[in-house]
């Protein structure tokens, strides 16, 4: 008798089970929630691809909103290539509420104690140091990104301390964050260069009255360890520190820095901040190469910005000018752009739009006619003039 019960239970159990996935005639697909992803068409530079990077992001194992997972699939979605995950090693926000949501787990159900989560404003860890496994981050979007193989994943961190008078920093290429920590701001930083990382200098104007070197900042760069310094983080564009790129051979970067979602950027029409590489390939070899060798523009708000030498050949491989015919009042050119940027000129006083993948007529004095790229920016927020080469 118990086994015929039994048999039942079982038989109804599967039946429900079933019930549960079972899709009925009543029950209607409204739509259908595909991921999709930007494509950007970019043109190549001295034979070199250009690839879009955001080498400043957080995750909820830091300050962040985002899961290490949802923060490359974000990144995928904006259709990017490169993804740095730079999760602070000092101030750790979202570890204080996540060991609250765990205090069942402790002892008589009192919580876990924060360890050194929030010591980056002139405070030092206490002799415990970092417990936390700050390499997890990296492990996870990594791991998720082998859904999404157009997207590679950059393993760095944010070495965070007093931002007046030291900084903060990201360290890209590590490979153990978890030996980065010290006491000493010079020695975290030497720390990271000695696993090979290079150093980018974030955010040089934040929570600061100007972007003049500190004693501290002079210290680093004088031996040696900055590389590269951002330009733009989030909205916040710092003229002044394009020329000082230029004049210490340092590459540029644009970063999001984000720690919320990329959604706003969407409500502006314009992408993320993005660091426009150009290098041979992907691999960790070709992109710090191609860092260290400041072959690097940044992108923000519509704008595309660096050293104009560089900015230059990449106008010149994105809009293509085919000359049409004479007029009257001179010639008639065609300019053809070719990549998922738009551009806006100056010619004669006017202002000419040149949107992605459009091709537009304009009509010149003569063939040597200059324009002036309003959308680019290089030293002392000055905009490049480009002669154009005219296609017969």
């Amino acid at each position: 008798m118990k086994k015929i019960i039994l048999t039942i239970c079982l038989l109804l159990g599967l039946g429900i089970a079933g019930a549960q996935t079972k899709s009925y005639k009543f029950t209607e697909k409204l739509y259908y929630n595909t991921p999709s992803r930007t494509s950007f068409v970019l043109p190549q530079v001295d034979g070199l691809n250009c690839y879009t990077a955001d080498l400043h992001a957080h995750t909820i194992y830091s300050d962040g909103e985002l899961s290490p997972e949802e923060r490359v699939k974000e990144a995928w979605c904006d259709g990017l290539d490169i993804l740095a995950i730079t999760d602070h090693i000092e101030t750790r926000r979202q570890e204080r509420n996540m060991l609250k949501f765990l205090k069942g787990y402790s002892p008589e159900k009192k919580g876990f104690e924060p360890i050194n989560t929030r010591v980056s404003r002139g405070k030092h860890a206490d002799e415990r140091g970092i417990v936390s496994d700050l390499n997890f981050s990296t492990e996870l979007a990594r791991q998720t990104a082998k859904s999404y193989p157009e997207l590679t994943i950059i393993k760095g961190a944010e070495i965070s301390r007093e931002p007046v008078h030291i900084g903060h920093y990201c360290a890209l290429f590590t490979t153990d964050n978890n030996a980065i920590y010290s006491r000493d701001d010079a020695e975290a930083i030497r720390n990271a260069r000695a696993q090979g990382a290079i150093i980018t200098h974030n955010h040089p104007g934040w929570e600061r009255t100007s972007c003049d070197m500190t004693e501290f900042h002079k210290k680093v760069y004088g031996e040696g360890l900055i590389d590269g310094v951002e330009i733009a983080n989030g909205t916040s564009f710092y003229p002044e520190i394009v020329g000082h790129c230029i004049d210490k051979k340092l590459y540029m970067v644009s970063a999001t820095d984000i720690h919320a979602t990329t959604s706003y950027y969407k409500k502006q029409n314009f992408y993320r901040n993005m660091t426009l590489i150009f290098a041979k390939d992907k691999s960790e070899k070709a992109l710090k190469k191609a860092l260290l060798s400041q072959k690097t523009l940044g992108y923000s708000g519509g704008y595309i910005i660096g050293e104009e030498s560089l900015l230059a050949k990449f106008f010149q491989a994105s809009v293509k000018a085919h000359y049409v015919g004479a007029v009257k009042k001179g010639i008639r050119v065609s300019l053809a752009n070719q990549t998922s940027f738009d551009y806006l000129l100056k010619y004669n006083g006017i202002e000419i739009p040149v949107p992605a993948f459009q091709t537009i007529f304009v009509t010149l004095k003569d063939e040597k006619a200059l324009f002036e790229v309003k959308n680019m920016i290089h030293t002392d927020y000055q905009h490049p003039t480009f002669e154009l080469k005219l296609d017969k």
